[in-house]
């Protein structure tokens, strides 16, 4: 258990903060040439919760969000605002908004503010590392998931 603690406060960059600007995070991320991965969640889902102990967690998959990503911890069901490209609202309105109310969710926003892809649902450890290899070389601009795969 202190293992995944500290894991998930090394990679958990930006958590579930009360008021959420990922505008600023976009800007600070473009600094440092990384993409935004906006993880999507609500207490009581199992799939989320095995997501965030088993998945998340992987060695593998914290080496590549640290070096790669921005990770913004979102609990839709959590106090606060979130604002992003003119949105300004609840976390749920927020997930709702962008199209992906589905949790566990995993939403990838680049510096332009746009969502370059978007996986809906639990992903185990080698699902979500190639997830997170698929957007850190930009192949989604030629190919989908599966010829990536």
């Amino acid at each position: 258990m202190i293992r995944l603690l500290v894991i998930l406060v090394t990679v958990f960059t930006i958590s579930s903060a009360d008021n959420i600007n990922i505008d600023t995070i976009i800007g600070e991320a473009k600094k440092s040439h990384k993409n935004v991965l906006v993880f999507l969640h609500r207490p009581h889902c199992s799939y989320c919760n095995t997501m965030i102990e088993f998945t998340l967690p992987d060695e593998n998959i914290v080496q590549k969000i640290k070096k790669s990503f921005v990770f913004v911890d979102i609990d839709i069901t959590g106090s606060g605002e979130v604002i992003f490209d003119g949105f300004k609202g609840t976390k749920q309105e927020f997930a709702i908004s962008i199209g992906y109310n589905f949790y566990p969710s995993s939403v990838f926003i680049d510096k332009n503010k746009e969502i370059v892809y978007a996986q809906p649902g639990y992903q185990d450890e080698d699902e979500f590392l190639n997830i997170l290899r698929f957007v850190e070389s930009h192949s989604y601009k030629e190919m989908d998931i599966e010829d990536f795969k």
